[in-house]
């Protein structure tokens, strides 16, 4: 991680956990989907259930990445109680200005799952199968994440053919927005994507 990336992931931890600490935490787990109980949240993320001290902000496990870690922070004060996830899926440019990030998300995101997994649909099971994917019906293979309890995510893949390479697209439930803003989701799925090829 070069060391503009790594500082401004420090900012963005700073602002996120003085926002948290702030917060009401039982408003703020009632709000998000989670559990309040004796000073501590626990929330589901993927496969795992994190607990995070309403006094400090500390997580247990520690998340994989520092990014995620921020997301969490940022859901558990952007969440809005909506009924979620929502049953449809949305494609990032359907998103609130996601057009503007498009050319982006389409590298970061969709060209490295589909370099990474398009010709290794065994690595992408075994990944997705680590962090609580539910097998879906898209493409050649697909499955549903559960990324936060109220914000789902569906990764889906097409294999390479003569006339066509290899294809992947990330959606996002139709619920999302109400629980995180274009940027936030552009980073979970950024986050998710680095999963992915971590676990395989």
């Amino acid at each position: 991680m070069d060391d503009s990336l790594s500082r401004k992931l420090r900012l963005a931890h700073e602002k996120y956990l003085a926002g948290f600490l702030a917060a009401n935490p039982e408003k703020m787990a009632e709000l998000a989907g989670a559990n309040y109980d004796d000073g501590v949240i626990t929330i589901a993320h993927f496969h795992e259930v994190i607990a995070v001290e309403a006094a400090t902000g500390r997580m247990t496990p520690k998340p994989k990445q520092l990014l995620e870690e921020i997301l969490i922070l940022k859901y558990l004060q952007e969440a809005q109680g909506i009924v979620g996830p929502g049953r449809d899926y949305l494609a990032f440019v359907q998103l609130p200005f996601g057009t503007h990030h498009s050319k982006a998300f389409k590298k970061e995101v969709s060209e490295a799952l589909s370099e990474r997994f398009g010709a290794d649909f065994e690595a992408f099971r075994v990944a997705v199968k680590k962090l609580g994917g539910i097998a879906a019906e898209d493409g050649d293979i697909s499955y549903v994440l559960p990324f936060f309890p109220k914000i789902h995510v569906k990764v889906i893949l097409w294999e390479a053919d003569e006339e066509f390479p290899a294809a992947a697209n990330f959606l996002f439930d139709n619920k999302c927005t109400f629980h995180m803003d274009t940027d936030g989701l552009n980073e979970l799925a950024n986050a998710t994507t680095a999963r992915l090829i971590a676990e395989a």
